[in-house]
C-alpha cells in the first residue's frame, strides 16, 4: 500500500516538474530569444549571420585560420560548404561570432584538409564546426 501511495504521489509531482521546464523554454521563445541575427549585406547576395554566445556555444562552435600551401591555401575540410549549385563556400569570422560566407575553389581533398586554388587570404579565421548550423541560420531553414 505505501508503494501504491508514493506511485501516486510521484506522479502529479513528475508533471509539474516537466510541465515547469517546458515552461522556461517557452518563455525563452515568448521573450524574442534568438541564437541567430542574420543582416543582408547590401549590393551582394551575402548575409552577416550574428550568433549569441550560447549559441555558439550549443552547437560546438570551432574556427580555424586559413594556412598557406604553396600558391594556394588549406582549410578544414569541415570548413567547406557545397551548394546545390555545387559552388563551394566558407563562413569567415571577421569579428567574434559574426559569419560572412566567402566563395572558394576547391582543388582537392586530403585527409581531412581541402586545398583551395581562390579563397580567403592565409591567416582568415573561418567557422571549421557548426557550419550546417550558419548554413541554417542564414537560409532560415
Amino acid at each position: 500500500m505505501k508503494n501504491g501511495r508514493r506511485r501516486a504521489l510521484l506522479a502529479p509531482l513528475c508533471v509539474l516538474l516537466l510541465l515547469a521546464g517546458c515552461r522556461g523554454l517557452a518563455s525563452e521563445e515568448e521573450a524574442g530569444y534568438e541564437p541567430a541575427a542574420v543582416e543582408p549585406i547590401e549590393g551582394s547576395e551575402l548575409a552577416r549571420v550574428t550568433l549569441t554566445e550560447d549559441a555558439a556555444r550549443r552547437i560546438g562552435l570551432e574556427t580555424a585560420f586559413v594556412v598557406r600551401d604553396g600558391d594556394g591555401a588549406v582549410v578544414p575540410e569541415g570548413a567547406i560548404w557545397v551548394d546545390v549549385d555545387g559552388g563551394a563556400w566558407v563562413y569567415t569570422t571577421p569579428e567574434p561570432f559574426v559569419f560572412v560566407r566567402a566563395r572558394v575553389v576547391v582543388d582537392r581533398y586530403d585527409e581531412g584538409s581541402a586545398y583551395l586554388s581562390e579563397g580567403p587570404e592565409p591567416g582568415t579565421e573561418v567557422a571549421s564546426v557548426g557550419v550546417p548550423e550558419l548554413i541554417g541560420s542564414e537560409f532560415g531553414i
